[in-house]
């Protein structure tokens, strides 16, 4: 009885909840500070996005005389303005970096906010914040990734009884307008949400349709942007495709990768497994009062992501992980507003030992999961990313760029992080590269037009699709692979490549001569 009473004063200070918010935004930035190379597969390509857009403001020439133009009304770029914001005062090469730790914190402290508002577990908040390190973020889904944190705010404050007033009603509009310019994906969720959320607390229809009204322009606007996309290119293959059946994704291995699905190895596994067993020890422990220790609001938010993930096929026109993308953030909204096991009937010092332990409990677990996510992401750094910064700084200004990844799968990883990797040329000399996100529709910056890609499409997936065409419209090849990788690459054009940096490394840049 001594050592637990000892225990509890060593472990109360760490239970309390501002302690629980700030060590758990600490931790969750000490995988992003490992390296400024991130295995998150898509962000140069989101950077790319920025220096383009830079450079169309500033008129700079682009190679080959390839246009691009401005999509201000996309619903996509509140990303871009972030980032465009961190450009002002960062070197280019670690933009990325800096938006991914912005993004942590944003997740971590609207969590933690939210939760403390709305009198849910600081214990569920700690679990919820390992939920940022999923496949979306490995994979790069910035824009989806900013909106979570703004459609948190929109949930809550939806649902808190308060007059109409026009400054609420601005409030409302405010958020509705950064969910658009987030992403499509979770604007069209907080309109749901509106008549969803509306009809469950039997709200008047008088009170709908006016928060509604204040919504409609922003609503006809995605609507017309939509129908542009819809069509706007042909550069990218519209498809609809289904992975595993939609009905039975409960039964097979589709939950794990759907909810974590970021690395290999039993770190996700295992924290999934202690998060199925803290919801359930939750609802045993409050079975008899369950209406009163559950956050309907949150529960519902969270029921809709989940038929999201378990009903909507895996792509949708150029979107990819339609339905797995939203498991994370079901898994975060089911773990706030669920029961919890430190969350009991006021009184008696048992009570409040045993919450400030479990408190204390989860926030080391999110410590932990993230020291070795960390580990793992340092591995990374100094295995297959040490070299990059010598082969882009060995660059020109403005080349034109084709990138190869021979790694293709990484160790550790469930994804192809090193996949767009080589787009950082672009992101830090300008110039040209050999896949630009500017051929997508929705993008922030596009194409003026669809006849740009001459050379082989999908060289980022099939590096060994490289013709001795493709070199003539590239200056240089920036290649990773091991050392039989980089053999092939030259005994394959012989005449044509001449290696610019070290040979032992990883990544080498090659000169492409011209054609005999």
């Amino acid at each position: 009885m001594r050592f637990a009473h000892v225990c509890f004063r060593a472990l109360r200070p760490l239970g309390t909840r501002p302690a629980v918010a700030a060590g758990c935004a600490l931790a969750a930035t000490l995988p992003l500070l490992t390296t400024p190379f991130p295995p998150t597969t898509d962000l140069p390509q989101h950077v790319a996005q920025v220096r383009l857009w830079l450079e169309i403001l500033q008129e700079t020439p682009q190679p080959n005389g390839v246009a691009y133009v401005v999509q201000w009304w996309t619903p996509y770029s509140l990303a871009y303005l972030v980032m465009g914001a961190l450009w002002q005062a960062l070197p280019p090469a670690r933009v990325g970096q800096a938006m991914l730790l912005t993004l942590a914190l944003a997740w971590t402290l609207t969590i933690h906010w939210i939760a403390a508002r709305r009198g849910r577990s600081a214990a569920a908040a700690a679990l919820a914040t390992t939920l940022f390190f999923n496949h979306a973020l490995y994979w790069g889904f910035m824009s989806f990734m900013t909106g979570f944190p703004l459609f948190l705010a929109w949930a809550h404050v939806t649902t808190t009884d308060a007059p109409p007033t026009r400054r609420r009603r601005a409030l409302l509009a405010g958020l509705a307008a950064a969910l658009y310019a987030a992403h499509a994906l979770w604007f069209a969720l907080a309109l749901l949400w509106l008549g969803a959320a509306g009809a469950t607390r039997r709200r008047p229809w008088r009170a709908l349709l006016a928060e509604g009204l204040w919504l409609s322009p922003l609503a006809v606007l995605a609507a017309a942007m939509y129908a542009g996309i819809g069509s706007a290119t042909a550069l990218v293959s519209h498809k609809t495709v289904w992975t595993d059946p939609a009905g039975l994704r409960l039964l097979t291995g589709w939950l794990p990768r759907a909810v974590y699905g970021g690395l290999c190895g039993p770190l996700e596994p295992l924290t999934l497994t202690i998060l199925g067993g803290w919801l359930s020890a939750g609802l045993i422990r409050h079975w008899g009062r369950i209406r009163t220790a559950t956050d309907p609001t949150l529960l519902l938010a969270g029921g809709l992501c989940l038929a999201a993930g378990l009903l909507l096929p895996y792509q949708y026109q150029y979107t990819i992980a339609f339905a797995e993308r939203w498991m994370p953030v079901a898994a975060v909204l089911l773990l706030l507003g669920a029961p919890a096991l430190d969350m009991s009937a006021p009184g008696g010092a048992e009570d409040a030992c045993a919450g400030a332990l479990l408190r204390a409990g989860a926030a080391l677990l999110c410590v932990a999961f993230c020291l070795w996510t960390a580990g793992v992401w340092r591995a990374f750094a100094r295995e297959h990313v040490s070299s990059l910064e010598a082969a882009l700084s060995a660059l020109p200004p403005r080349p034109r760029v084709v990138g190869l990844d021979f790694v293709k799968e990484v160790p550790g990883f469930r994804g192809r992080p090193l996949m767009q990797t080589p787009a950082y040329a672009q992101v830090t000399r300008g110039g040209g590269y050999s896949l630009s996100f500017a051929k997508f529709p929705q993008s922030f910056v596009r194409y003026e037009t669809d006849t740009v890609a001459r050379w082989t499409d999908g060289l980022e997936w099939s590096p060994e699709s490289l013709t001795e065409t493709d070199l003539n419209y590239f200056d240089f090849v920036l290649a990773v692979g091991d050392r039989w990788a980089h053999e092939r690459l030259q005994a394959k054009f012989p005449q044509r490549l001449r290696r610019l940096t070290d040979a032992n490394q990883p990544w080498r840049l090659y000169r492409i001569r011209p054609a005999e």
